[in-house]
């Protein structure tokens, strides 16, 4: 049997999970609280396998009860379930320490598949979710990657890969920074090079893709 304590502040929410929760025949509803503290003042003789938990909470908000938490009972799992589906909250909520997220718009099937999946030791997330965890990542990759090349182009490489973008060929590029053919034939290679492409027209995608140019648009 696993050991489940529901944390959440609505009375009518609390009850009515208690009662779905119930009919499972491996959960056991050890604890009903309506606020953190109020499960931390009981007393436990074991550790909760599990606790559902509210993230808008009165006395005490969520992120910290997870905190809280985690530092009194290492393996006890967390499913936050919440309305709140900002990034900002659902970052907020893995990092104390979370171990799922689902959103109380889900069915009654996912979330008994939600609470057995982090009962088995994996992450689960609403698929609403995984899409803000998703953007998150590719956002902070990209902008990894943009600050990355920013480090390892030069000035002058910067200005020449804008104006490469923008269509200009070698001899305006020459004519527009005031230096020659030669320089400019010099700083394309380097350029290459550095971004591990072999021609103009894969440079111009990686500088695109990688929205290098939008970013060196506020920088020069």
């Amino acid at each position: 049997m696993y050991k489940i304590a529901i944390v959440e502040d609505q009375t009518i929410m609390r009850a009515g999970l208690y009662a779905v929760l119930n009919q499972e025949p491996r959960f056991d509803i050890i604890s009903q609280s309506k606020n953190p503290i109020d499960l931390f003042r009981q007393a436990w003789p074991t550790a909760p396998d599990l606790v559902l938990l509210g993230l808008i909470m009165p006395k005490m908000n969520g992120v910290e009860a997870i905190e809280e938490i985690k530092k009194r009972w290492h393996s006890t799992k967390i499913l936050v379930y919440t309305y709140h589906e900002s990034s900002k909250s659902i970052s907020k909520a893995f990092q104390a320490g979370a171990d799922g997220y689902l959103l109380k718009d889900a069915s009654t099937d996912e979330l008994i598949v939600a609470m057995k999946k982090t009962l088995a030791g994996y992450y689960y997330v609403s698929d609403v979710v995984l899409s803000k965890i998703m953007n998150r990542y590719l956002q902070a990759e990209k902008m990894l990657s943009v600050n990355q090349l920013h480090t390892i182009l030069t000035m002058r490489e910067r200005e020449l890969l804008k104006l490469i973008v923008e269509g200009y060929k070698n001899k305006e590029i020459a004519d527009s920074l005031c230096i020659s053919l030669k320089t400019v034939e010099t700083h394309r290679t380097n350029l290459m090079k550095k971004l591990n492409v072999h021609n103009v027209a894969e440079l111009i995608s990686v500088a695109e893709e990688e929205g290098i140019t939008h970013l060196y648009e506020k920088k020069l």
